[in-house]
């Protein structure tokens, strides 16, 4: 008769949808400028059924800054897999400008923007951010070496030291584009890319 015992209700919403709308929500308006009710109302569910599935709003972002780091490595293996390793870096380069040329305003990377904000305020949180940044930095480390490997990228450098210099890159393009640079300067930092990884 074990196995006929309760296990709880089921959960009556989909956790995907829920830390897709979570991530947005924190993605446009910072952890410290969200309220609960904020996070109720787009995640379209109950305080009880938060409180039960994710405890607080901070282990809601500790999950969504994972959901967040999963998000953007499935994106970019996809992209990888029609395109290639070089392309698929180039590409997130260019869906950054796509965004602000589009929109007028550039969100950035939610791990980066979250270590800003998070930094000597939230030592649990900064640490979950390195945590996930970590692998971004080692997808793109794996991404350069098969790139190298294939002759797509003929700069033989140590591949952890040109995935480095393209975040760098990527971080600056951002701030740049959010400070008001003209277009030629925009350009500029995406050739600069390009001859990173020739």
């Amino acid at each position: 008769m074990d196995n006929l015992k309760q296990r709880g209700r089921p959960r009556e919403f989909d956790e995907q949808e829920v830390l897709l709308a979570a991530m947005n929500h924190f993605w446009e308006h910072g952890y410290d400028n969200t309220s609960l009710d904020d996070l109720l109302k787009v995640m379209n569910i109950k305080k009880s059924s938060f409180y039960a599935a994710f405890k607080s709003k901070k282990e809601l972002f500790k999950n969504v800054l994972l959901f967040y780091k999963e998000y953007q490595i499935t994106f970019l293996q996809n992209v990888k897999k029609q395109e290639g390793p070089k392309k698929a870096m180039l590409i997130l380069l260019e869906k950054r400008v796509e965004e602000f040329q589009k929109t007028g305003a550039i969100r950035g990377c939610l791990l980066m923007n979250s270590g800003r904000e998070c930094y000597g305020r939230y030592d649990d949180i900064a640490y979950q951010v390195q945590l996930e940044f970590s692998h971004l930095i080692d997808l793109f480390t794996h991404f350069i070496q098969e790139a190298q490997e294939r002759k797509e990228i003929q700069n033989m450098q140590e591949a952890r030291y040109i995935t480095g210099r393209y975040i760098n890159i990527l971080n600056g393009l951002m701030i740049t584009m959010r400070a008001g640079a003209a277009e030629d300067i925009i350009e500029d930092i995406i050739q600069s890319a390009k001859k990173l990884l020739e």
